[in-house]
């Protein structure tokens, strides 16, 4: 990923359709964490989300894999907080701490094990917003499909589209 990152915005987050999205992912997380102290992004990458992400939560940490993606990103948003490392091993790398909300937004298909990233999520939030590209979803879909998870609206920009699911904590379903 570090060699991805040395082009300038690898992912096209400056180009109006990312943008966009971004908006569109910050109304999702207002109508499920209205009153987000603490999130965690997971593929943060260069930070663009992030920015947008400060918008709706007032703590915003990143995971990225790329430490070049990282040192953009903390020049870019120096309020937030990015760790290097891996989705699998965020666990250690937050040192126990627990957030109000995960992201992880167009970025399990680069997971080796999704289920196990999952599995380490659920133990960091009581909530987790994963949106995936329209292209990913057949793979993807089956992970979703367990107890506490359910089918947002898709995010559509132009003929752009992204699946997006949350998962709630038992506690979360019991109150709801």
């Amino acid at each position: 990923m570090d060699r991805l990152h040395l082009l300038q915005d690898p992912w096209k987050q400056a180009s109006e359709r990312e943008r966009t999205r971004l908006l569109l992912t910050n109304e999702i997380v207002r109508r499920c964490a209205p009153d987000c102290a603490s999130l965690l992004e997971i593929g943060s990458g260069e930070g663009a989300q992030t920015a947008s992400l400060l918008t709706v939560a007032r703590q915003v940490t990143g995971v990225e894999v790329s430490s070049v993606a990282v040192e953009r990103a903390r020049a870019a948003v120096p309020q937030a907080e990015f760790l290097v490392g891996r989705a699998e091993d965020v666990g250690r790398l937050v040192d126990g701490r627990r957030f109000d909300l995960v992201t992880a937004c167009d970025v399990l298909h680069h997971a080796p094990d999704v289920g196990r990233v999952l599995a380490v999520l659920k133990g960091l939030a009581p909530q987790i917003l994963v949106t995936n590209s329209e292209r990913r979803a057949r793979k993807l879909a089956p992970h979703f499909d367990g107890p506490g998870w359910t089918r947002l609206d898709d995010l559509v920009v132009g003929r752009a589209r992204w699946r997006c699911h949350l998962w709630r904590a038992p506690e979360l379903e019991r109150k709801a």
